[in-house]
């Protein structure tokens, strides 16, 4: 069996002593209670006899003050004036030891103390106060005991899972078993961190009570909620001074005791330094990140066995086709800490966005952009779609494959940024060939670079570079084209379905054939083609 003064660690303890509960557990038990019956709630700390008639000034927040009555007051307005001040003391009562100098607490007394709920207890004469205080005090230091006993539990298992805890569910799991109540983790805007049970099993913080939380100090924790409609405690978890998280304890079963709310900042503090943990490995592997996709963006990629190997493990494939990405966001440079802040949140979204679609994180950031890469079989269009917030804009390079090709989709994207307009997503292979019209000449050599970079070597680019030139000057009628290379129309349409693969091109598209009519023109002006 356990002992009385050996509550189970793991139980919840009653708050702290109270008058009902020193009425069922102590020699006050054979005490009658004849006023403020409805208070018997009231915190017990003490308990104290005065038998003078300066009472007032003896007495503490708390106590029960027991009297034989020998100085109580025979007149109505003293009466009234005592039972008042006693009041306003903060006692917890008064028990009177009967009927040696009175046989009950005057009419007076017994009225006044009901208005005020007041607890006034009468005690057998034979009873002992000595035995009262004895068993009062005995119990109220085991409490002490235990909860001293409690509090290093607590601080004991706490500690252990702050070395433990791979999440904030470990931690918000770790809490619960020690307090036996639901704990659970939010982020400030109330999304989900973690609990001590699943997201459906807990009570959720309210809107009113998450408003609430944003206003409370540091890391002290504060009840919130109505009591009858469920209340939850809140303790903000802080980084540095600044809010990362709140966690919060249901406490709609009972409120929560002062040890309980001390082991909720202890937890606080725990996952504020899990947290910061995890930020740091975060913000390590981040840069490590940075430094992988800014060496393929600026061209310095070696693909040496071992670097080929990180690239593997940060996801990137060398042999696939990617489209370089630039997002620039509408913050002056250099950068307010609102900035900063702005930047952060959205390179948080365009990672989870990327994440959801199965793409690695492959993401660089410099001063107001977030440069990034996406597979090319991904639709940049939708991706935009779902990040656009109307202020910043997207640049998407031509689709390249391999470290060198990555440079050159870099130099792409840095050619189009300084045309955005907030808002808009602009694609460099859409807009190359209206700056080969407009007559850029840096535009022209990239263009015909990538029309002439397909069409191959040797007989195969011979071969090609005829068949695009009949299509060019017949307007793409297949039989004259067919005619002019005297070949069979089902060769010709053979060598269309091949040279639309290797371009990426339909040759059936009327902008297509516009854009193959002035390539070829163009190559064959020019004398080293």
């Amino acid at each position: 069996m356990t002992n009385r003064d050996e509550a189970p660690v793991g139980a919840r303890l009653a708050i702290e002593l109270d008058l009902a509960t020193a009425l069922r557990e102590t020699n006050l038990r054979h005490a009658r209670v004849v006023a403020g019956e409805r208070s018997l709630g009231r915190p017990l700390r003490w308990v104290h006899m005065v038998d003078h008639p300066d009472i007032i000034a003896w007495v503490r927040e708390g106590q029960l003050l027991l009297t034989t009555g020998y100085h109580w007051p025979d007149e109505p307005k003293a009466e009234r004036a005592l039972i008042e001040a006693l009041v306003e003391k903060g006692l917890a009562g008064v028990a009177l030891a009967v009927p040696r100098f009175l046989t009950a607490f005057p009419e007076t007394s017994r009225r006044v103390a009901e208005s005020l709920d007041f607890p006034l207890l009468e005690i057998p004469w034979d009873v002992p106060f000595s035995q009262i205080t004895e068993e009062v005090h005995a119990w109220l230091i085991a409490r002490q005991g235990q909860l001293i006993a409690r509090a290093e539990r607590i601080h004991r298992d706490l500690t252990r899972s702050a070395l433990t805890a791979r999440s904030l569910g470990d931690i918000a799991t770790a809490l619960s078993l020690l307090l036996e109540r639901d704990v659970l983790f939010t982020g400030l805007e109330g999304e989900w961190l973690g609990g001590s049970a699943e997201f459906d099993a807990m009570r959720q913080p309210t809107p009113a009570m998450l408003s609430e939380a944003q206003f409370l100090d540091e890391a002290t924790a504060r009840s919130l909620g109505e009591r009858d409609g469920g209340r939850l405690l809140a303790c903000p978890v802080r980084i540095q001074g600044a809010p990362a998280a709140m966690l919060w304890i249901d406490e709609t079963v009972s409120p929560i005791s002062e040890l309980e709310q001390r082991a909720a900042e202890q937890a606080a503090l725990i996952s504020a330094l899990h947290l910061s943990h995890q930020q740091a490995l975060q913000a390590q592997e981040t840069r490590l990140g940075y430094a992988f996709v800014d060496s393929l963006l600026e061209g310095r990629f070696e693909a040496t066995p071992a670097a080929l190997e990180r690239a593997s493990l940060h996801g990137w494939d060398p042999h696939a086709g990617y489209h370089v990405c630039a997002i620039l966001l509408n913050e002056p440079v250099p950068l307010s800490r609102e900035g900063l802040l702005r930047r952060e949140r959205w390179e948080r979204r365009l990672g989870d966005r990327l994440e959801a679609l199965g793409l690695p994180r492959l993401i660089s950031v410099s001063l107001n952009q977030l440069l990034f890469l996406v597979r090319a079989e991904v639709s940049t269009e939708v991706l935009w779609r779902a990040l656009s917030d109307g202020e910043a804009a997207m640049a998407v390079s031509r689709k390249v494959q391999g470290a060198t090709a990555i440079a050159e989709g870099a130099g792409d994207v840095a050619r189009l940024l300084p045309s955005l307009k907030a808002g808009e997503r602009r694609d460099f292979e859409t807009l190359l060939f209206s700056r080969v019209l407009e007559g850029d000449g840096e535009a022209r050599r990239l263009f015909l670079e990538r029309i002439s970079r397909v069409l191959g070597q040797g007989a195969r680019r011979q071969n090609a570079v005829e068949t695009l030139s009949a299509l060019a000057d017949s307007g793409f009628q297949l039989a004259q084209t067919a005619r002019a290379l005297d070949i069979h129309i089902s060769t010709l349409r053979y060598r269309i379905e091949r040279l639309e693969t290797a371009l990426a091109m339909d040759l059936n598209d009327v902008d297509t054939r516009l854009q193959l009519q002035v390539a070829m023109r163009l190559l064959s002006a020019e004398a080293d083609w």
